[in-house]
């Protein structure tokens, strides 16, 4: 009898253990107030790097005449609702405002399509941090 018990009692321990565990990175860790805090002022500041970033994705899908129209309506409109929500993040930072959490409201998955979606961050549309070679001399 002492041992069923004690068979039973390791079998639940065995089964409930895992269920206790504490997660030690939760889900939404990386989402703070002093993110939330960046997230609103970078949208502000860098938000007309829109600009530069709707005519190079245009040019290159559709052509020289669709992306000068495209970057002057989809970036001043991507311009304003980044300042928007650059606004709005600033004001709210120091509240859990998004599902009672920091995540910004327009952010949906990990990979987001910047060109239907919004990315957390404004866009960077510089050449050096994309560069996927080394200035170093292989001698």
């Amino acid at each position: 009898m002492k041992n069923r018990f004690f068979l039973i009692a390791l079998a639940l321990l065995t089964v409930a253990g895992p269920a206790l565990a504490d997660i030690q990175s939760p889900p939404g860790h990386r989402f703070n107030w002093s993110r939330k805090l960046s997230r609103g002022v970078g949208n502000m500041i860098f938000s007309p790097f829109e600009y530069p970033a709707r005519w190079r994705y245009t040019l290159q899908k559709e052509g020289p005449i669709a992306a000068v129209s495209d970057m002057i309506v989809e970036g001043t409109k991507r311009t304003v609702v980044r300042i928007g929500y650059g606004l709005y993040e600033t004001a709210t930072f120091p509240f859990p405002t998004w599902k009672l959490t920091y995540r910004p409201p327009y952010y949906r998955k990990e990979v987001v399509d910047n060109w239907w979606g919004y990315t957390e961050f404004a866009q960077d549309w510089s050449a050096l941090t994309q560069a996927n070679y080394s200035r170093t001399q292989n001698w």
